[in-house]
């Protein structure tokens, strides 16, 4: 949080009616200006760690419990950030904590589950979205949070009370265009868009789509999820259904993406991703102006000593794609 500091002056010397001293004109100046608040040139991204499904289980052995994919992390990094992964099946006050020291959240996709009493993703990411919100109406406090494919239909989840919003759909391995609805230029993360950002984005196969599930605009009215999300833009299936492609938050820094924009610059395993100059340039703007927001908030660590223990750098890459078929080039593992 940032305030004002105020500096009263006394002072006993003669004046001329209506004339102030220089430190009076001072005073006046500052209890009627504000500075702006200053960034945080050294902010930390935390990514919501997931479980192993079968295939990349099997390939590593089962020796792991939980992972990130690389492509958010280098995602992050490439719009000035640092990462801290935020691994499941933590206490509640593990995720508390994290809250006091990380500017900004993802929720990544993936193929976990959200909706099993067992899923650490689920679970994990229900108590982060109820601390976002917590500390935003306790604190004034805003963590901005991008959550995509799976964490926008967690997302959605959550905001619908816990209710499945989900349809079938067949979105995978397909780059799309966004059609934006009347509102998209009320929010944040496109109504600034450069006009090539926009073009882009609506007028070419720029999205990068691996989803077998997803939002429908009239399940989107009818759980009443336009109440605290603005409906950004929509897209198409290979069968023709409309399904929910970009939201935000209506008070808050919280954007969904149905659509893979880590994977235009850094997943290279299916032919379907994009990897134009203008589609790479799309995702760029998008995590540049999520990272920018996460700069606006007080959260940091306390001493470097702190903030050296949970970052990214700590952990390897694996190269799972010369393991298996995976739909990733790289991710850490943790257990």
């Amino acid at each position: 949080m940032y305030g004002v500091v105020v500096t009263v002056f006394v002072c006993a010397a003669f004046t001329v009616p209506g004339s102030a001293l220089p430190s009076q004109q001072s005073q006046d100046a500052q209890e009627t200006s504000q500075d702006p608040p200053q960034p945080n040139l050294y902010p930390v991204i935390g990514i919501l760690a997931q479980e192993l499904r079968n295939k990349m289980n099997n390939a590593t052995g089962y020796k792991y419990n939980s992972y990130v994919a690389a492509s958010y992390v280098k995602y992050m990094e490439s719009g000035g950030a640092r990462v801290v992964p935020i691994m499941i099946n933590q206490t509640e006050e593990y995720y508390q904590g994290l809250m006091d020291v990380v500017n900004g959240i993802v929720f990544p996709g993936g193929a976990a589950s959200f909706r099993s009493p067992e899923s650490g993703y689920g679970r994990a990411g229900s108590i982060l979205y109820d601390l976002i919100r917590k500390l935003h109406s306790e604190r004034g406090e805003e963590i901005p949070l991008i959550a995509v494919c799976l964490g926008f239909e967690m997302l959605m989840y959550l905001d619908a009370g816990k209710v499945n919003p989900l349809s079938r759909c067949n979105a995978s391995s397909v780059a799309d265009p966004l059609y934006l609805r009347p509102e998209y230029n009320e929010t944040s993360l496109l109504g600034g868009a450069p006009p090539d950002v926009l073009q882009t984005l609506t007028t070419s196969n720029s999205t990068s789509n691996f989803h077998k599930y997803c939002v429908t605009p009239q399940k989107f009215l009818d759980l009443g999820l336009e109440n605290n999300y603005t409906l950004v833009s929509t897209s198409y299936d290979l069968n023709g259904t409309e399904y929910v492609s970009t939201v935000e938050h209506r008070t808050l820094p919280i954007y969904g993406t149905q659509w893979h924009p880590e994977k235009n610059m850094f997943e290279w395993a299916f032919e379907s991703i994009p990897h134009t100059r203008e589609a790479v340039r799309a995702a760029q703007y998008v995590v540049n102006e999520f990272v920018d927001r996460a700069r606006y908030n007080s959260p940091r660590y306390d001493s470097t000593a702190e903030e050296h223990y949970p970052l990214i750098y700590n952990y390897q890459p694996t190269y799972v794609r010369k393991l298996y078929k995976s739909s990733f080039q790289q991710v850490y593992l943790f257990n």
